[in-house]
């Protein structure tokens, strides 16, 4: 019992030493799963070695690649160019093409975090320029992205859907997606009225005409059409079908090969997979199932959704929900249905967690969060700015915990 308690908490130690002295939380996981699982539960280190999610790491590594190929060659922001040149200057319309826009992009590959880092210095500097609430337009981008972020062929979907694999949930598909792009569309959509966007209906602003696309963008827009449609008709593992077009992409020159590794990023790739050890080691040790058990005695068939919602939310304002938040409780979600007597599914509890820890993502102690701060010019106010980020990430979670106990996280599910 003393180690299940002991290894539990070593997954929040982590985070805390991490966050304090800005260490990659993967690494401390690692150094925790060695001497709690070797030298305290004695685990054979082969063993330990092997909860390194292989196939995790495979598939994000090859997503990741080929999008930073699309980042480096300039496709991505000219794509979003002329995406925003079709508002023809309407200035309501703008922020709302972003926010499509940004759903758009995280879905078909980037992700999340590569998208709002993409179009949040576009957006500001538009809303700066023309009037556009700031708040509102970093909302907007952020949470597109995050819309966008679980689809399953981007890297935070990938995990997602992974961990259920990996801990009996089963194979949600699209489910988790499209419960997030709704309860996120309508949160944005609540927003956008609150915070003057139809007070903008009317009113117009100059829009210059991006460039046209060169040869290599075409082509590698070309081949991100190939993979969505690959993956779709066949089945194939995203991250392997990345890898090939990316190889087809190297030959035909379309960014520097050396540039586009190191652009990947291999710091949250050691996160997420650092933490699964740990969480694996936590899990043989006994501590997740005492976290199921805790957690199934604050709960009831009524209340499991929303609590669990602002769990994950409230944890992912000061951690990372791909790295931490969603691979310390989505191996709960089949224990903690049977402890509910199956009253709430594990694929319920599972996309609540998966879309719970991602609605926090305004807060500026994440990333996306600090990415709006950092893209605000001078002329803003950053300390009100940032008050703002952090009250709309509460307001967020809640609304979610609201959503899910109305029964709308559950309407795509299996």
């Amino acid at each position: 019992m003393v180690l299940a308690i002991v290894s539990l908490l070593s997954i929040f130690i982590a985070v805390a030493i991490g966050f304090w002295k800005n260490i990659n939380v993967g690494l401390i996981a690692l150094l925790f799963a060695l001497v709690l699982g070797h030298y305290f539960g004695d685990i054979p280190v082969a063993t330990i070695i092997g909860y390194w999610p292989l196939r995790l790491f495979f598939t994000t590594f090859g997503v990741t690649l080929l999008f930073s190929i699309a980042r480096l060659n300039g496709t991505l922001e000219r794509l979003s160019k002329w995406i925003i040149y079709q508002s023809r200057g309407r200035k309501a319309l703008i922020p709302v093409l972003f926010y499509v826009l940004a759903l758009f992009l995280a879905s078909i590959g980037p992700g999340n975090i590569s998208t709002s880092a993409l179009l949040l210095p576009i957006g500001i500097m538009i809303a700066a320029g023309t009037g556009i609430s700031i708040l509102l337009m970093s909302g907007l981008i952020i949470f597109g992205s995050i819309a966008g972020g679980l689809s399953p062929i981007a890297p935070n979907g990938i995990v997602a859907l992974e961990l259920a694999q990996m801990h009996g949930v089963g194979d949600l598909g699209w489910s988790i997606y499209l419960s997030n792009v709704l309860s996120i569309t309508v949160f944005s959509g609540l927003m956008f009225i609150v915070l003057g966007g139809l007070k903008m209906n009317g009113e117009r602003v100059a829009i210059e005409r991006p460039a046209p696309f060169n040869r290599i963008q075409i082509v590698t827009l070309i081949a991100v059409a190939i993979l969505v449609a690959f993956v779709i008709v066949t089945g194939v593992n995203v991250g392997f079908a990345a890898f090939a077009i990316s190889v087809f992409l190297f030959l035909f020159k379309a960014a520097d090969q050396n540039e586009a590794i190191a652009g990947v990023p291999w710091s949250t790739l050691l996160l997420i997979c650092g933490t699964a050890v740990l969480i694996s080691v936590s899990d043989e040790l006994g501590g997740v199932e005492l976290l199921t058990d805790f957690l199934a005695r604050l709960m009831n068939a009524f209340t499991a959704v929303p609590i669990l919602a602002l769990l994950s939310g409230v944890m992912s304002i000061f951690s990372s929900a791909v790295g931490v938040v969603m691979p310390t409780l989505i191996p709960t979600s089949v224990d903690l249905s049977e402890a509910l007597s199956g009253s709430v599914s594990p694929a319920l509890i599972t996309t609540t967690i998966a879309v719970g820890s991602h609605m926090t993502t305004t807060s500026p102690f994440s990333t996306m969060g600090a990415l709006a701060l950092a893209s605000a010019p001078d002329s803003v106010d950053k300390k009100k700015l940032f008050k703002d980020l952090f009250v709309l990430s509460f307001i967020a979670v809640a609304f979610i915990a609201l959503f899910g106990f109305l029964g709308g996280l559950g309407l795509f599910l299996p």
